[in-house]
């Protein structure tokens, strides 16, 4: 099975080099022309704690996607998601299933605004990305990604890429849809907290009140779920936070660079996402509620 990473920023450009030094046959697309150059030119280098390496894997703009690709990893931010489909439609037309591993919540809803259900597969990846420099990226912990397709009809299918994948901890899992809360409770947290301070992780670990206001914003995060009937668990949500705070205290997540480089966050697909769908089902969840306007605040003051 030929595979494409469609937005080969860090994230995906390491996914694409584990898989690639699997063997598998995988290339990236992604609009920045820079790291396409030097991924083509020299590899990509990859650091990880198993050491340093450069890694052959083709590279090239979304519209040059190679015509027989069978599956998509999609890994753009989420409000690229269309443009970014669009740019390989001819392939999904021709049959190609897309796996969404993006951040937030409602991605699968959101691709199929482009591809058919039976294409889709959704889940969750905990893979830690850095970018450092064109064509040179870094992973700091081992990874593992659970999924499953939109539609059960496709259990089968899905299944059988798991088998391929499992190289580099891809697992098929009927509760991915828990796996993808559970992470949107810990990014709701992290992330928009850092984004918010303007600091690393460490920022929070070092703050007495730090720990319990990243915990409360992750519960509001999880009685939602819970409410929609997912067996989302707050202690593994918890720990999660926790490994983070003592060991992860140079991250700087996603949120934070993002806000740094005056770019778009996804903070509507995450604690704006939550507030919305508590307000529905009846349920107060003020911090993310707050998150989300001063994340948008910050964003729009920056932008002027």
């Amino acid at each position: 099975m030929k595979i494409a990473i469609l937005g080969a920023g860090a994230l995906g450009s390491v996914i694409g080099g584990l898989m690639a030094e699997q063997g598998i046959d995988v290339c990236l697309l992604d609009v920045n022309h820079v790291h396409i150059d030097a991924i083509n030119q020299s590899g990509l280098q990859l650091d990880t704690p198993e050491g340093t390496r450069r890694i052959a894997i083709p590279a090239m703009r979304p519209e040059q996607c190679p015509g027989d690709v069978e599956l998509i990893l999609l890994l753009t931010k989420i409000f690229h998601t269309d443009a970014a489909l669009a740019a390989v439609q001819p392939v999904i037309d021709a049959g190609a299933r897309v796996l969404t591993i993006q951040n937030g919540l409602g991605n699968a809803e959101r691709v199929a605004r482009s591809v058919a259900e039976a294409q889709i597969l959704m889940g969750s990846t905990m893979i830690p990305g850095g970018y450092v420099g064109p064509g040179h990226v870094s992973s700091a912990a081992q990874s593992w990604t659970v999924f499953k397709p939109m539609l059960d009809a496709q259990n089968g299918e899905a299944e059988a890429i798991a088998k391929m994948l499992a190289p580099v901890g891809f697992k098929y899992s009927a509760d991915a849809e828990v796996q993808i809360w559970q992470k949107a409770a810990f990014n709701c947290a992290m992330n928009a907290t850092c984004g918010l301070i303007g600091r690393m992780v460490g920022a929070i670990s070092a703050d007495p009140e730090g720990r319990g206001l990243v915990r409360a914003i992750a519960d509001e995060v999880v009685a939602v779920a819970q409410a929609k009937g997912l067996a989302v668990e707050g202690d593994a949500v918890h720990q999660h936070i926790d490994v983070a705070l003592a060991e992860h205290t140079s991250h700087k997540p996603s949120m934070l660079q993002d806000l740094e480089a005056g770019r778009e966050t996804e903070i509507e697909a995450l604690c704006g996402e939550v507030a919305r769908q508590a307000a529905a089902l009846k349920l107060a969840a003020p911090l993310n509620a707050a998150l989300a306007t001063l994340i948008g605040m910050k964003s729009r003051a920056a932008s002027v």
